[in-house]
């Protein structure tokens, strides 16, 4: 009857370190799975702030470049302007000077 308890007690002590072993394998996997859903979060993570960055670069270097053309574009209309300016300016003061010369003429 000893030799059964005996038995008993040692089958039952297997099972208990199976159990306990079979739970830290169980741990370390979950662990191991764990990190790589992290890694690979950080790293899609990284990949996406990487794209967010080069978006947003070539997105300052349009609107600096659609600056740039509008910057042109007003120096050109102000030397039109200017140009037009002196153009009417100059006919202005013939006529007036005209009219001048024709009142004391």
């Amino acid at each position: 009857m000893d030799d059964i308890i005996n038995q008993i007690i040692q089958i039952d002590s297997v099972a208990f370190d199976n159990k306990k072993k079979n739970e830290q394998f169980l741990l370390n996997k979950k662990q191991e799975y764990e990190n790589i859903l992290l890694s690979y979060s950080n790293e899609k993570i990284a990949i996406a702030k990487f794209n967010a960055d080069q978006i947003y670069k070539g997105i300052e270097e349009s609107l600096s470049k659609q600056e740039d053309l509008q910057k042109e574009k007003i120096k050109k209309i102000t030397f039109e302007i200017q140009e037009k300016y002196s153009q009417v300016e100059e006919e202005l003061i013939q006529k007036i000077f005209n009219k001048l010369f024709v009142l004391e003429g």
